[in-house]
C-alpha cells in the first residue's frame, strides 16, 4: 500500500512526533511510505529522513501571502499526482484544509487527524474547517474533546467519524534511574533537587510565563528545586530575560529543540503544562509513562489523563497562586510523588497505548473496499 502523510509542518511537536511514529510502523509494516511538509523541514523530519522515509518540504512560509498559497497548493496537487497514494492521511489544520481542497481537484482516499484545538480557532478558520469537512472520507479524532466538538459543533457526518486516541509506547518511556542521574547531572541539577519539567512549544498559548512566576514564588521558600524547559518558539527571548529578572538563570534549564524527550524526562520529578490550549497532548502522555506526576491545567483531555490528587494535580490554568500551591505541596512530600507516579504510569498502560496499529486496520480495510470496488 502506499501511503502519504501531509502535515502542516516537521517541527518538534506533539502532532510530529505523532506522524513520525505513525510512518516508521507503517513502513516498518512494508508499505511505501512518503512524507509531505508544508513548512520549511523540521527537526522531527530530518530525523524521519535519517530512518529512511522520503520527506518533501514545500516551504510554505508562516505568513505567505495569496500568491505564495497557490504555488504551495499547485505542487501539493502534482505530489499527489505523481505520487499517486492509496491513501493520503493529513494531519494539522493548514494541511488538512490544503489536502481537502486538493482533493476536489485530484480524487483520493483521505482520512485527517487535527491534533489541535478546533474550538479555539477564529470563526472564519471553524467555518472554512465546516465547509470542506464533506471531503473526509474518515475523520479521525485524537482525543475525546476533538471528537465531541466535529459531532457537535463542526457537525461532522458520525458515520465518518473515529476516535483513535493518542497513545505511546510505554516501553520505550519507562523509567531508567541510571540514564536520569547522568542527564540531571549535565544539567548541573543536584540528586536531592526537586526538578520540574515543561515540554511544549515556547509561545504564548503554553503558558509559560505564568509558569516561571509560581515557580519563582515557590523558589523563594524552597531553595532546592529546578526546572527544565524544553522546546523553543517566539517567547524565548522574554523567557529568559524574566528568568534573569528573578535570578532564575541558574535554576530553570533552557534546552531547546530536541528530537528525544526522554533523557530530560527521566532527569525531572514532576512534568507541569499550563496551557491555555491542548488536545491531548503527547509530552503529558510520556511523561506519565516515565513515572512522574502532572501538574496540568484543566484544557482539552487533560483532566481525563491527570486524576486530581491520585496521579496529579488539575488546576483552571489562570491561577499562579494555586499553581505554586500545588507546585510547592508536591515538592515537599516524597511519598505523595512516588505514589502518583507508580498510579500515572499504570494509568497510562492501561488506557493509552499506542495508536498505530488502530490506524493501519484503518488504512487497511479502507484499501481492501476501494480495490473490490475498483475492479
Amino acid at each position: 500500500m502506499k501511503i502519504l502523510y501531509v502535515s502542516t509542518s516537521t517541527d518538534m511537536g506533539g502532532a510530529e512526533t505523532s506522524l513520525r511514529s505513525l510512518a516508521l510502523f507503517a513502513k516498518k509494516a512494508g508499505h511505501s511510505v512518503k512524507i509531505i511538509s508544508l513548512k520549511p523541514l523540521g527537526s522531527v523530519g530530518k530525523d524521519i529522513i535519517s530512518q529512511g522515509i522520503e520527506v518533501v518540504s514545500l516551504n510554505l512560509k508562516k505568513k505567505a501571502n495569496m500568491l505564495e498559497n497557490a504555488g504551495v497548493f499547485a505542487r501539493l496537487v502534482e505530489e499527489i499526482e505523481n505520487y499517486r497514494p492509496d491513501i493520503v492521511h493529513a494531519i494539522l489544520f493548514r494541511a488538512i484544509q490544503f489536502c481537502r481542497s486538493v482533493k476536489k481537484k485530484t480524487p483520493f482516499f483521505l482520512i485527517t487527524t487535527p491534533h489541535y484545538d478546533l474550538s479555539k480557532k477564529n470563526w472564519f478558520l471553524r467555518l472554512w474547517d465546516r465547509g470542506l469537512k464533506e471531503m473526509d472520507d474518515i475523520s479521525c479524532a485524537e482525543s475525546q474533546m476533538t471528537a465531541d466538538y466535529l459531532l457537535k459543533k463542526q457537525r461532522y457526518n458520525k458515520d465518518k467519524v473515529c476516535f483513535i486516541a493518542n497513545g505511546i509506547n510505554t516501553q520505550l518511556f519507562s523509567p531508567n534511574d541510571g540514564l536520569g542521574r547522568k542527564t540531571r547531572e549535565k544539567l548541573g541539577f543536584h540528586s536531592k533537587d526537586i526538578v520540574f519539567i515543561c515540554v511544549a512549544r515556547l509561545s504564548a498559548e503554553k503558558n509559560h510565563q505564568m509558569l516561571l512566576e509560581s515557580f519563582a514564588a515557590v523558589k523563594a521558600k524552597n531553595p532546592k528545586i529546578g526546572m527544565i524547559l524544553v522546546g523553543d518558539g517566539p517567547e524565548n527571548a522574554k523567557l529568559r530575560e524574566f528568568t534573569y529578572q528573578r535570578h532564575l538563570e541558574k535554576d530553570v534549564c533552557f534546552v531547546g529543540e530536541v528530537s528525544n524527550v526522554y533523557p530530560y524526562l527521566l532527569a525531572s520529578d514532576v512534568f507541569v503544562l499550563a496551557s491555555f490550549i491542548e488536545s491531548l497532548p503527547i509530552s503529558l502522555l510520556e511523561a506519565c509513562s516515565c513515572q512522574l506526576p502532572a501538574i496540568v491545567s484543566k484544557v482539552g483531555d487533560m483532566p481525563l489523563v491527570v486524576e486530581h490528587g491520585k496521579t496529579g494535580f488539575v488546576f483552571n490554568g489562570k491561577d499562579p497562586i494555586l499553581l505554586s500551591a500545588l507546585m510547592a505541596e508536591i515538592c515537599q512530600n516524597e511519598n505523595l510523588r512516588k505514589q502518583m507516579g507508580l498510579s500515572a504510569r499504570k494509568r497510562i498502560k492501561q488506557k493509552y497505548s499506542c495508536p498505530e496499529e488502530k490506524y493501519l486496520d484503518i488504512y487497511k480495510k479502507t484499501n481492501s473496499f476501494h480495490v473490490k470496488t475498483r475492479s
